[in-house]
């Protein structure tokens, strides 16, 4: 193989170093892979990211009170730290282990497996330590097919189109949307992109985006109104899409574009909320018993 020409990076072309100091290299972004804006950002959008997401509500309305819920943060962030802290010393060091693997970086879980299986004489090993993050990928995928289903039937169709609608037909609509979002999905993975990371991060954050705002003001202010809350669900999936796209259209891939070097979650969030707010301030409010049952009774 002759190589004819080269594409210089966009940063860190030439470089002594480049690839151990930060903000790292970048094919297409001047200021770098990791640039510092972007880098603060993602710890805002990985903490609160979270607790926008459908799934995830269900869980917190569990809580019993405020003591449950600050044990419940101090056990999640030990969790996470034995969890992710290991993840990023493993995965760093199948740098060196394995060279050349950051071309297809989704591979590099199984290769660093099958590897060190072989290396340790025991090859079968591959088989149970792959299967590990299989089992929870269908997991979550599964749980996300039936919240997306139980959501258009339940939420919409049942309660707001069709109150009267019988038990078979809401059981023969529920397998129906299932099969289309799934057949969805397949036809929409046919052509990935580059990294596995991007499409976690776009529904991540869309969700956040959508649904953490709403269900903050929901909680902490009295003005909201109901045409308030779906103006913010509207805002956040607006301003996300149009990111998205607008980086479709520079990038010529599935990229989101990101603003001043900022996690475009950050921009869902200030969207979601807008829309949020203007609308609650020029729609009818809602009825001062509800309020007072929710709020208390202004002193």
């Amino acid at each position: 193989m002759n190589i004819t020409s080269t594409l210089p990076y966009a940063r860190g072309d030439g470089q002594k170093g480049v690839y151990v100091t930060p903000p790292g290299p970048s094919k297409n972004e001047d200021m770098g892979f990791l640039s510092l804006g972007m880098a603060f950002s993602f710890f805002v959008f990985w903490a609160f990211g979270g607790a926008g997401q459908p799934s995830n509500m269900v869980r917190q309305m569990a809580f019993t009170d405020s003591r449950v819920l600050k044990r419940s943060i101090v056990l999640v962030s030990v969790y996470y730290t034995a969890i992710y802290f290991p993840l990023i010393i493993i995965f760093c060091c199948a740098r060196v282990i394995l060279p050349g693997m950051e071309i297809e970086p989704d591979r590099i879980m199984p290769a660093l497996a099958r590897t060190l299986s072989e290396n340790a004489g025991m090859p079968w090993l591959t088989g149970l330590i792959v299967a590990a993050p299989f089992a929870a990928v269908m997991s979550s995928v599964d749980s996300f097919l039936l919240m997306v289903s139980s959501g258009v039937v339940r939420d919409v169709y049942h309660h707001h189109l069709n109150p009267n609608a019988s038990e078979k037909r809401v059981k023969w609509l529920t397998y129906i949307v299932t099969a289309v979002i799934g057949v969805a999905a397949v036809m929409a993975v046919l052509n990935p992109p580059q990294y596995l990371q991007n499409l976690i991060v776009f529904a991540t954050g869309g969700l956040a985006g959508c649904f953490l705002m709403p269900m903050a003001l929901a909680l902490y202010w009295p003005g909201i109104t109901r045409a308030g809350i779906i103006a913010g669900m509207l805002g956040g999936c607006i301003t996300h899409l149009v990111l998205y796209i607008a980086g479709y259209v520079i990038h010529q891939e599935f990229k989101v574009y990101s603003f001043l070097n900022i996690q475009p979650f950050l921009w869902d969030i200030i969207g979601s909320t807008l829309f949020a707010l203007l609308v609650s301030k020029t729609t009818k409010p809602l009825d001062a018993s509800l309020i007072d049952r929710f709020f208390g009774k202004p002193k």
